[in-house]
């Protein structure tokens, strides 16, 4: 019986490990890249949603209190900070869905509908429309 060379079954193993490190290094670097914007999104939702709470809570009458005795005008933090905070759900939200839309073409290798201009498009959108309506309410009211 003959053993093989120590030099070529190293050899013969090396090469596999490196081909099944290729094969799956790919979809390894799309996973954390997918993670990493899924995590960028929520720190965004999570400061926008923030700010909506702060705005809510010191943006009323002194101290933080809102005098229900006193004029309208009291209720324009509690309606912005209420818009924000909304935005800053929609936008977790929607940063969930994309995570799993997107893992989900990772994982069936179909990449074809990921879209680069879409995702900041809702951004600006879902920014723009509550920056709207923060005008709209202190140019009505």
């Amino acid at each position: 019986m003959t053993q093989p060379l120590a030099g070529t079954d190293l050899a013969s193993s090396q090469a596999q490990s490196s081909t099944a490190v290729t094969k799956f290094k790919g979809s390894f670097t799309d996973h954390l890249a997918n993670e990493r914007t899924f995590l960028a999104w929520t720190r965004t939702s999570l400061g926008i949603f923030a700010f909506g709470c702060a705005i809510t809570r010191f943006g009323g009458s002194e101290y933080g209190r809102i005098n229900f005795q006193g004029p309208p005008v009291e209720f324009k933090p509690l309606i912005c900070g209420v818009i924000l905070i909304a935005c800053g759900i929609m936008t977790l939200l929607y940063s969930i869905y994309r995570y799993y839309r997107i893992n989900r073409q990772i994982m069936d290798r179909d990449l074809t509908e990921v879209s680069q201009v879409r995702e900041p498009i809702i951004a600006a959108l879902v920014l723009l429309v509550s920056a709207i309506a923060i005008l709209i309410l202190f140019v009505l009211l």
